[in-house]
Parts: C-alpha cells; structure tokens; sequence
C-alpha cells in the first residue's frame, strides 16, 4: 500500500455517511510506511482529538490508534483504514 492514496469522503475509498463530510472531505496517504492525513479544503474540517479535545489541523503524520473527527464521527486512523482492508499494528 506504500505511496497509494485513499479519499475519504461521501464519495471516497473509505466511505463516511455523513452530510457534514464533503464528497472528498480528506486524503490519506502511506508514505514510509507512515500515515499521512490530510484534509482536502473540506467545508467542516479535520480534528485530531488531542487530551480529549478537537483541535483542527490541515495536514499531519498519524499513529494507527490517533482518534480523529470528521463531520460528526469520531473514528481511529486504524478503524478508517479497515474500512479498506488495510489493518495497521
């Protein structure tokens, strides 16, 4: 999976039924084996849930258990890659 890129989104590789997700909300990216969020100028933004709160972000690398929120869901980075068959330890 190193290098593809994966949208999230209404319309995205990893589906989000949410109408506050935009149709591609963000991008997820494997890059050295790491894990690169990004949002893609979506109207509702990206949080990562840092000491419990939301802060918003543009572009950053993730850990696999990172819980993040897009729209209304709170969701891990790992359980939003399951989403695509790809499981991360």
């Amino acid at each position: 999976m190193e290098g593809r890129s994966f949208i999230l989104g209404r319309e995205g590789h990893i589906f989000i039924n949410d109408p506050s997700v935009s149709k591609e909300h963000a991008e997820i990216k494997i890059i050295d084996g790491r894990i690169r969020l990004r949002d893609l100028k979506s109207t509702n933004g990206i949080y990562l849930v840092k000491d419990n709160k939301p802060v918003r972000f543009q572009e950053s690398f993730v850990e696999p258990g990172q819980t993040v929120v897009i729209g209304t869901q709170r969701r891990t980075v790992q359980s939003l890659l399951a989403i695509i068959g790809i499981f991360t330890g």
